[in-house]
């Protein structure tokens, strides 16, 4: 009931501050009185005021349950005040009620944007789940498009093999057809999602200074005004005076009307991602299909091989930029993971340390001197203890979930049994040396998987570095890159050999040393032997490479 209320909260608290955006949008487009402007906008400070506060105080509840969101809601409100977004608001309400509207319009762009980055940030929680979706979107366009440059590949040789052309004008009339899906599929997830909203405010120039609409505006003036201005200077071209005159002004007219064109025809080739030249690659495919449809309805086989080549190197190009985004998700992908995944093995690390050093204090004392009091510390740390199996809980779902890893989730499975034998062990107050020899081992574990969650964040920037900097080279079929290198795996197999070899060595010293525990040890080198045969398991599907 508890997690059902939290996410709750959280939607509201998103849905609300889309409400702020949405009015800081429309008060730039509705008129009203400047009291009544002013009385709106003092209100809007008042809520995201209290809105602020929710933020924290919604952290707070999130602490427990779901870390990752309560850091996200402290940077949420951390971001709220160095963008002094509140400040803002108060400040836009202020100038409205002494009727300064250049600095009420002012303030109030200064905050919106503040609030268009605030609710990006909370709608990034939902990123992971978009990432997968548009990975498997991408990768179904991926597979059609290949199908398509196949069979175009097939028609094409057989209009060079001399098929009819009534039948071969068919075949490439339906891949044409079946390419203007995939097009048509590009283009329709792109305009629900951010284009079609963001048009709508347009018409208001003033709030808007960085759409497409606004730049556009001068400078069809400024081309507009030397248009009609020429005839007018033409007219009295007989007299040279009125020639040198317009003369002069021509240069002046022509370059700024000359630069602009330059800068606005630069300004969309530089951010050009790849998903734009995938479009743009597949409609000059599908133009090049058509025109080859229309040549070999007029006969003209040549021609229309040549058309069809170029639809096939475009189609190339297009499945080239798209796994080249498919690329970039899996990582963006991975980083996220491998971050997640490392916040949470650190915190099981800080909680098991402290419950290791609270063990090592209470095993200080004397068997003969243990009282109820030992007992009930005993079973405070078993509680403890059952909260770190909560978290090992939570990383072999993230660890399930992702699915390329081998070896990491066998390792956290070890991790969390041992972390249930320790929490079992307390409960019957068992505090002796396989007690805290246990829980070393977990530690260890979990230090050795956290050094190589951080060397794979390092290998997957310098993956990325050398990607930006040099060629990306593509073709043949793509695979699912995955989270943890084999080399990282292999490293944690052997310490895990070599982990089972010394556990084993310790508790053949604790039956030398104490008999009467031999049938206590017993059961623990049983599981021991059920971890050898696990060990082979994975790293032969390691070697197998079932995890791809």
């Amino acid at each position: 009931m508890k997690r059902k209320t939290t996410v709750t909260c959280f939607a509201t608290l998103v849905v609300v501050l889309a409400m702020f955006c949405d009015f800081a949008r429309a008060q730039d487009v509705a008129p009203a009185e400047p009291p009544v402007l002013a009385a709106k906008q003092n209100d809007v400070a008042d809520r995201y005021r209290k809105l602020e506060e929710l933020l924290l105080r919604l952290a707070d509840v999130e602490a427990d349950e779901n870390p990752e969101r309560a850091a996200l809601l402290r940077r949420a409100a951390r971001q709220s005040r160095e963008t002094f977004v509140l400040e803002k608001l108060v400040a836009a309400s202020q100038s409205l009620k002494t009727q300064q509207f250049a600095k009420a319009i002012e303030s109030q762009a200064s905050a919106k944007e503040g609030l268009d980055k605030l609710l990006t940030l909370l709608l990034s929680e939902d990123r992971p789940q978009r990432i997968r979706d548009e990975k498997k979107r991408i990768a179904n366009m991926i597979k059609e498009l290949k199908v398509v440059e196949r069979i175009q590949r097939s028609t094409r040789a057989r209009t060079e093999n001399g098929a009819e052309l009534r039948e071969v004008g068919d075949e490439q009339s339906q891949i044409g057809d079946r390419a203007e899906k995939v097009n048509n599929e590009m283009k329709g997830d792109d305009k629900p999602g951010e284009k079609d909203p963001a048009d709508k405010p347009n018409p208001t120039d003033k709030p808007d200074p960085v759409d497409k609409p606004n730049p556009a505006d001068p400078t069809d003036q400024t081309e507009s005004k030397p248009s009609e201005s020429k005839p007018t200077e033409s007219k009295p071209s007989d007299g040279k005076p009125s020639e040198s005159k317009p003369s002069e002004s021509k240069p002046s007219e022509s370059k700024p009307s000359e630069s602009n064109p330059e800068q606005q025809e630069d300004k969309p080739k530089q951010p050009e991602s790849p998903e734009d030249e995938a479009k743009s690659q597949l409609n000059d495919a599908i133009k090049q299909m058509r025109q080859a449809e229309k040549e070999l309805d007029d006969a003209k086989r040549e021609k229309a091989i040549e058309k069809q080549r170029e639809a096939e190197q475009n189609l190339r190009a297009a499945i080239d930029r798209l796994e080249k985004i498919l690329r970039q998700l899996r990582e963006e992908e991975m980083q996220r993971e491998l971050a997640r995944l490392e916040s949470r093995l650190r915190k099981m690390a800080q909680m098991q340390g402290k419950v290791l050093d609270d063990t090592k204090s209470l095993a200080a004392v004397p068997i003969p001197q243990r009282d109820r009091q030992t007992d009930l510390k005993a079973g405070n740390l078993a509680f403890e203890e059952k909260k770190i199996v909560l978290e090992a809980d939570r990383a072999m779902l993230l660890l399930r979930e992702e699915g390329t890893s081998v070896a990491f989730p066998e390792v956290m499975s070890q991790i969390r049994d041992d972390m249930q034998r320790v929490a079992e062990r307390f409960a019957a107050t068992k505090i002796d040396e396989v007690t805290t020899g246990i829980q070393g081992d977990i530690l260890a574990a979990l230090e050795e998987m956290i050094a190589a969650l951080q060397q794979a964040q390092r290998d997957l920037e310098k993956k990325k570095q050398e990607e930006s900097e040099g060629s990306q080279q593509s073709g043949g079929e793509q695979k699912e890159q995955p989270l943890i290198e084999q080399i990282a795996e292999l490293k944690l197999i052997r310490t895990m050999e070599t982990r089972i070899k010394s556990t084993t060595e310790r508790y053949g010293t604790i039956i030398d040393k104490e008999p009467s525990e031999a049938d206590d040890v017993l059961g623990l080198l049983q599981d021991l032997s059920g971890r050898q045969s696990n060990l082979y398991r994975i790293t032969r599907d390691l070697v197998l490479k079932r995890n791809q």
